[in-house]
Parts: C-alpha cells; sequence; structure tokens
C-alpha cells in the first residue's frame, strides 16, 4: 500500500499531500484501477469515494494539476463535503501556492493580451485578474482574456473573473519565488496568470517555462472554516509558512 501523507485527519474531512505525478481524480472514462490520489486515500478511508456530487471525484474539494504537488482537503461525509463546497463557492476557502520562476520573458507565443506590469512583480505584491477562454487543441489549455480583448475572445470566455494574488517572495540563485494566494479558482489559473505576468514556472513547459527542471508549483497551504466545529482552520505544509 503506498504511503499516505496525511496533514489533518477529522471526523468530517483530510487534508492529505498530493505528490508531482499522481492525478488527484480519475476521469470520468478512467476505469476503476487507475491510480490517483483518490484511489490511494480509498485503500484506508473507504467513505470518500461514496460522496460528493461526480461519483469519479469522491470527496475531493478541489483538484490538483498533476505535475501541482501539495494539499488536497477530502470531505470523510456529505454534510462535510457540502458545507466546504458551499465555503469555496462563496471565495471562503483561502489557497496559497509556492510558484518558481527562472525564466523572465514577455515573447508568450499566440493569444496573450498585453499584460501591463512587467517587472513589477519583483518589487511590489500584484493583483493579477481575468477572465478565461480555451485555446489550443482539445483545449487542453486557456488564456487569460481582459475587456480590451476582442470580442470574440470575450463571447467564449469564462463570464467571471478570477483573481490570483502574487507577491516576489526572494530569489535563490536563478530561483524566483512567488507567493500566489487565490480564494476561487480556474483551471490552470495560477499558471496562466505567472505566464501571462512573464515569470512562468519552472517545468511548465505547457506555458513556456524552461524546461528540463522541476514542475514549480506547489499548493503549501489551505484556510477554511471547520464543518464540525464552526472554527477557522489553516493548514500548511511542514516547515512552511510566509504570511
Amino acid at each position: 500500500m503506498e504511503n499516505l501523507d496525511v496533514v489533518a485527519e477529522t471526523p468530517h474531512y483530510l487534508v492529505v499531500f498530493k505528490p508531482s505525478g499522481l492525478a488527484t481524480v480519475p476521469l470520468k472514462s478512467d476505469g476503476p484501477d487507475k491510480d490517483t490520489l483518490l484511489s490511494r486515500v480509498a485503500k484506508q478511508y473507504s467513505e470518500v469515494v461514496t460522496l460528493g456530487r461526480n461519483g469519479w471525484e469522491g470527496g475531493v474539494l478541489h483538484r490538483l494539476d498533476t505535475n501541482t504537488c501539495g494539499l488536497v482537503v477530502i470531505a470523510r461525509t456529505q454534510e462535510a463535503f457540502s458545507s466546504l463546497r458551499s465555503q469555496q463557492e462563496a471565495g471562503l476557502v483561502i489557497k496559497q501556492y509556492l510558484a518558481v520562476s527562472s525564466l523572465n520573458r514577455t515573447d508568450l507565443g499566440v493569444g496573450f493580451p498585453v499584460y501591463p506590469y512587467g517587472d513589477v512583480l519583483k518589487e511590489q505584491e500584484v493583483v493579477i485578474g481575468s477572465l478565461f477562454r480555451p485555446f489550443g487543441d482539445n483545449h487542453r489549455e486557456v488564456r487569460p482574456v481582459t475587456n480590451d480583448c476582442p470580442r470574440n475572445w470575450k463571447d467564449k470566455s469564462s463570464g467571471s473573473w478570477y483573481l490570483t494574488r502574487v507577491r516576489h517572495l526572494e530569489k535563490k540563485g536563478e530561483e524566483h519565488r512567488f507567493l500566489c494566494t487565490l480564494n476561487i479558482g480556474f483551471r490552470h489559473q495560477v499558471r496562466v496568470h505567472m505566464a501571462w505576468s512573464g515569470w512562468p514556472l519552472d517545468g511548465d513547459e505547457l506555458y513556456f517555462g524552461l524546461g528540463g527542471k522541476s514542475f514549480g508549483l506547489t499548493a503549501i497551504s489551505v484556510q477554511f472554516t471547520d464543518p464540525g466545529t464552526g472554527k477557522p482552520v489553516k493548514y500548511e505544509m511542514k516547515g512552511v509558512r510566509y504570511e
């Protein structure tokens, strides 16, 4: 049995570390033997697979991309899932990511609007906001959309704005480290907003990041109201704290 790194265990939910390279949940078309974080958790906590709104996603509250590592919240009861889902939809679940980029670039290719901040991101905290639209073969990618974009871009967009608060933390060697905070997320949001800002994530070649390096995105903390106690809680990866 694969080892699980359980950061928190309550009667109502789990907070589990997902390693890079492992899918959070299976696709709807995947068979029951697909190795995912959910399937590994279910071997020890079988109740998590019977919950949620989509049977194949169980009680997982939020997914991380396969190459992203970090903290995932998984409900253990339907009541907890409903409470946490409502908090998430209301923007009350706060997630923080450590983003790493060794490449500052502005030649991002097709589909990106002009980004207004440039090197300001190294000097002050910036809130990056956009709509999103599908892009590329089989809509594998997404692109940011702003009010200044062509109408056909906006017509195909999410219709809702998504915000990522980004703060430069430090430079270690060639690596620049950023703290990214969001409360409502869209697919690939941090990856795209960082690339759009001119700092694509290391290892994220889909969004123009420097190849040959470890994937530069880790979900380091999550904050919400405990559905069992009604009190605010914040869980962090061991040894990681950025205020």
